[in-house]
């Protein structure tokens, strides 16, 4: 018994010893992420690179405890009220009747894609794909016009008259998260 008691006290040691002296094994330990934004211009990266493309791993260079804000690109749908950027809005008088008609208040964009509740895929308000005179619109092929009308009081002749809100939205696929990332070491507890 005092065989075996002193076989495993000299392997704990060894394992002890073993620990204290080998080489530094780098872990990388996140925080919960945190969303940013849609915008590149406005998030910083502090980890060293400085890349929000892609998540920082701890590597030898960073010494156990090292701390940093890691940015990182993400691609889906973004914040409801950062999943659209507006290109163009228009509000012109025409000698149409009031459909599909404007459903809120203010006649803009903003209220608009909010009556929408951030979704463009309704087809009633859709209008023509945006014209290649949107260089955003040909990057991604994620731009969606929209119209509505609002009726004015009619013409003197009778004829109905309205009008209509146009809308050119571009769909933002790519956000940034952002999470506080601390180095350790593997060989530690």
């Amino acid at each position: 018994m005092k065989r075996i008691f002193l076989y495993g006290f000299l392997l704990a040691c060894t394992a002890a010893a073993y620990a204290q002296n080998a080489p530094y094994k780098p872990a990388t330990v996140r925080a919960p992420a945190q969303y940013l934004s849609t915008d590149a211009y406005a998030v910083e990266d502090t980890c060293p690179g400085h890349n929000i493309l892609k998540q920082f791993s701890c590597t030898k260079n960073e010494p156990p405890g090292f701390k940093c804000f890691d940015v990182y690109m993400v691609e889906g749908d973004p914040v409801d009220s950062q999943r659209y950027t507006l290109l163009q809005e228009t509000l012109a008088e025409q000698n149409v009747s009031a459909q599909p008609p404007c459903s809120f208040d203010s006649l803009t964009c903003a209220d608009f894609l909010h009556a929408l509740r951030y979704n463009l895929a309704f087809s009633w308000y859709i209008d023509n794909y945006p014209s290649s005179s949107f260089p955003e619109c040909g990057e991604t092929y994620s731009c969606t016009r929209l119209s509505c009308f609002r009726p004015l009081p009619d013409a003197p002749d009778g004829s109905p008259r309205s009008q209509k809100l146009t809308c050119v939205f571009k769909k933002n696929q790519i956000f940034f998260l952002g999470a506080q990332v601390t180095c350790k070491d593997k060989n530690t507890r």
